[in-house]
């Protein structure tokens, strides 16, 4: 008892600097699940972190004001961080997120999309290494760049607005209805009613092993991770070539890719802009959205689910429509609405989510299989994103979102008390090794602080 009086006390009132010294303790970190029976402790160190971390990197443009996801890494807006730096901030600064939220649709296009990333008009970007690299090809004159992003901050406007019910999320609500209309008609592809992408990044998740034989790659071959930025960097001059119309962009159908990521996070995206529409009492048009997450489920039922293996695969190959046959934490996704069928939900929690072979290992949640990633141990590809053996805050959110929704709240408190000593531990990161659970890649990263409305949401 009294090394948890000492844990709440040093930790509530020094706040951040409690918390940094808290990494550096071997003492603190080897008896850092004492902290579980503290919950308001553990909170608060990781709230003050979380304050750092935004302040650091803020960013008030002419644009608006939003976050950076790491300051010295990724120097640009970014679509979906954005979304989930909404939810963050909704947990202990809803001011701060309606700005950003209101600031995502002033990175929109007219013909609807959000842009992946964009250039900030106050930064120098001959400086930008993004810039540098593709230029005026990839970025249009107002600085945005041609592709798209899973729209997470349809999602995150709900979760805003439950918090808040502030007359701002509701007057958003023309913008999201806009880059839903984008995704489901002029990125219809395939003409199913789903998503298409046209380059992985797209996706959100840039280099997972599931984009492999689209791109043509082999991870046995030493050269592979110099394979992947050629290729990434080739089908932007090959999308430039042609002036990014879509039309010809199928035709040419050099990467077309039905991705279970983006899909779902529209789907879940329809439902919350139907939510918002019935909050500001328009039940006609609610219906008529809430009706097209509905169509987006049957689609992906049918298309992405192989009941042999009880789970969701994407495909790609506009011409000759494949599947791809490797599991990752996106095969869960589409239960985020609680539209799929119990039947098949069930089938994914208990063969996947839960099962040592893939999602449940000492630190959760692995975005690939933990199977498959011991299959292919190849050191060259186990550092780039979202390759190998990773972690990210944002998956684990949506994971613990899919175990609450089929009644598995017992699931999702667990990924949220493992998340939050991960992140004491180990940090603000980018993502992190299911292994070990240290930190990697990009530092003062903004996504793990989506752990205080785990928190609050499922309790540690």
């Amino acid at each position: 008892m009294k090394r948890r009086n000492f844990l709440k006390q040093s930790l509530v009132a020094v706040g951040a600097g409690a918390f940094c010294r808290a990494l550096n303790s071997e003492n603190l970190i080897a008896n850092a699940e004492a902290l579980l029976s503290e919950p308001l402790v553990l909170r608060q160190a990781l709230l003050e972190e979380a304050k750092r971390i935004f302040t650091l990197n803020r960013v008030d443009s002419k644009l608006g004001v939003f976050h950076l996801p790491s300051k010295a890494s990724y120097p640009r807006f970014f679509g979906w961080d954005s979304g989930w730096n909404v939810i963050s901030q909704s947990a202990f600064d809803p001011e701060s997120a309606l700005l950003e939220l209101e600031a995502v649709f002033n990175f929109q296009d007219d013909s609807g999309y959000v842009a992946h990333e964009a250039l900030i008009p106050e930064f120098d970007k001959s400086k930008d290494p993004t810039y540098l690299w593709l230029g005026d090809k990839y970025f249009d004159d107002k600085g945005r760049c041609r592709i798209v992003d899973p729209p997470s901050y349809l999602i995150a406007a709900e979760a805003l607005y439950r918090k808040t019910k502030s007359q701002r999320v509701l007057a958003l609500i023309p913008q999201m209805e806009k880059c839903l209309e984008y995704l489901l008609e002029q990125r219809d592809l395939f003409g199913d009613g789903l998503v298409s992408i046209i380059h992985p990044w797209e996706a959100g998740t840039d280099e997972a092993p599931y984009f492999d034989a689209c791109l043509g790659i082999n991870v046995n071959n030493p050269l592979t991770i110099l394979k992947v930025g050629a290729r990434l960097s080739q089908l932007i001059s090959e999308c430039d070539s042609q002036n990014w119309e879509l039309k010809k962009i199928a035709e040419a159908n050099k990467f077309i890719f039905e991705d279970l990521c983006i899909n779902a996070i529209t789907c879940a995206g329809a439902v919350s802009v139907a939510e918002l529409i019935k909050a500001k009492g328009d039940e006609k048009k609610a219906n008529f959205w809430m009706g097209k997450a509905k169509a987006m489920i049957e689609a992906m039922e049918k298309i992405f689910w192989d009941n042999e293996r009880g789970f969701f695969f994407p495909r790609w190959d506009l011409k000759a429509p494949k599947r791809v046959y490797r599991t990752s934490v996106p095969g869960m996704l589409p239960l985020l609405t609680g539209l799929v069928s119990e039947d098949k939900a069930q089938r994914v929690i208990e063969s996947y989510l839960v099962s040592p072979a893939h999602f449940w290992g000492k630190w959760l949640v692995p975005f690939n299989s933990i199977t498959e990633m011991k299959q292919e141990n190849t050191l060259w590809v186990r550092n780039m994103l979202w390759r190998g053996p990773c972690i990210w805050i944002n998956m684990n959110w949506m994971s613990a979102r899919v175990a609450a929704r089929y009644g598995r709240k017992d699931l999702a408190k667990r990924i949220t008390q493992n998340t939050a000593l991960m992140v004491y531990q180990n940090g603000f990161r980018e993502y992190y090794n299911p292994e070990t659970g240290k930190g990697i890649g990009a530092n003062n990263f903004t996504w793990p602080a989506l752990v205080l409305d785990m928190i609050d949401e499922y309790g540690i």
